[in-house]
């Protein structure tokens, strides 16, 4: 009986749990509940919106979605995660918070304790679940939450103690990128090993909306084990430049695109002819927009492709329509909605040259599919594909634990850079 029952069934028994995935492995790469897979899919699978699987509320707004991302599942092998599935409240900023900062603490206090006894293994391993975790805490809050800043500056702190020289040696290179004459904090990777004078590839990954560069860094090992080096900079509108500088994503990101390159340039381990951008969530807007404008893009990747930011993702996730506001700068919700007008690739489309491979699933909840495949029918200049089944995370994805899905866009960019390199 029970394989009978379809995803439309389960919700309605109220079974939450069915359609949502399992815990990321939070002592490895965490990945966000809010991002977009970078993984799996059916490649060449071309199309867009599988209306009869999003469960649309007539005439409620975004078909009356929840903040689905404020979720957690019991399927996970992380006592800890598996904790705070059990305790959390479904859709709840406020026990989201509790649940995440409380998990964070207890690994923080451990950490220290590994510290002070010269345990620094260990201590590094407990540090930087404290910081995964005070991250998952910090990353729904809004600027008015008075607990928002303080849980961001915790979540860095983590991360910083995790990989002073003290405790472990870092797989990365601290960096700081000057975009338009204010410094970006970022982390630089490229592979070990490699002769004297060598120039790699790179990949600049442009992340969604609510990332943060320390957790883009750990992700980074599927590009540098291929060959690629790998530039993770918190941009505008995200992690530390919102923060702490309040800078926001203006609408032409090739303007980002050209401050991270032009820094790659004055590397001598890097080859400026061989750059690549992955997008994730709101990186599916911002890596098509960058290599509309900047031609020094030789490849272009995305997990869930965009084609207008305020249709695809402001007008399509309700809940998430504050957290835009906030990133772009608008002073209101009517002003956001003015703003994003400029946020598309209408009239620009065509302009990117560069291969893309244009990522999506077909009953995405968070951003809409459809906006993916009209991105795939404009830019009639790209040698470009789909793959189906990565955007966010949801049942019909292509499932398993995202150590066992295969790395599509890590070996389609590989093929793009390194092959030709």
């Amino acid at each position: 009986m029970a394989s009978s029952l379809s995803r439309r069934s389960l919700v309605k028994l109220g079974l939450a749990s069915a359609g949502i995935p399992a815990f990321s492995k939070l002592m490895a790469a965490n990945a966000f509940a809010q991002d977009a897979s970078a993984e799996a899919g059916k490649m060449g699978v071309i199309g867009g919106r599988a209306e009869g699987d999003l469960f649309p509320g007539k005439g409620l707004p975004g078909g009356g979605q929840l903040e689905l991302r404020l979720t957690a599942s019991i399927y996970t092998s992380d006592p800890e995660a598996l904790e705070i599935a059990q305790r959390l409240k479904p859709y709840d900023l406020e026990s989201w918070i509790v649940e995440h900062t409380r998990i964070a603490e207890r690994n923080e206090q451990t950490a220290e304790k590994f510290a002070s006894q010269g345990l620094t293994v260990t201590a590094n391993e407990y540090y930087t679940r404290a910081a995964n975790f005070y991250r998952e805490a910090a990353w729904p809050q809004p600027v008015t939450e008075p607990r928002m800043l303080p849980t961001y500056k915790k979540a860095r702190l983590m991360f910083d103690k995790a990989w002073d020289p003290k405790i472990a040696r870092a797989p990365f290179e601290r960096v700081q990128v000057n975009f338009e004459g204010t410094m970006l904090d970022g982390y630089f990777r490229k592979p070990g090993g490699g002769a004297a004078g060598k120039k790699f590839p790179v990949v600049i990954p442009f992340q969604g909306a609510d990332t943060m560069a320390e957790a883009t860094i750990m992700g980074g090992g599927a590009y540098v084990a291929r060959g690629m080096a790998f530039l993770a900079v918190d941009f505008p509108g995200q992690g530390g430049a919102l923060r702490l500088r309040d800078l926001h994503l203006p609408p032409d990101t090739d303007r980002v695109a050209k401050a991270m390159i032009d820094y790659l340039a004055t590397r001598p381990d890097i080859d400026i002819n061989h750059v690549g951008m992955e997008g994730i969530s709101m990186g599916g807007y911002g890596v098509p927009r960058a290599a509309s404008g900047e031609k020094r893009i030789k490849a272009g990747c995305m997990s869930s492709g965009s084609y207008d930011l305020g249709k695809d993702l402001f007008d399509y996730l309700p809940s998430i329509q504050e957290r835009v506001r906030w990133i772009i700068g608008a002073k209101d919700l009517a002003d956001a909605r003015k703003k994003l007008q400029d946020y598309t690739l209408e009239g620009r489309a065509d302009k990117i040259t560069c291969p893309m491979l244009i990522g999506y699933s077909k009953d995405d909840r968070v951003m809409d599919p459809a906006g993916a495949y009209k991105l795939y029918q404009a830019a009639v200049n790209s040698k470009r594909d789909m793959v189906e089944g990565t955007g966010h995370n949801q049942a019909s994805n292509a499932g398993g634990p995202r150590a066992m899905r295969a790395p599509v866009f890590p070996d389609w960019m590989m093929k793009q850079l390194v092959v030709e390199s």
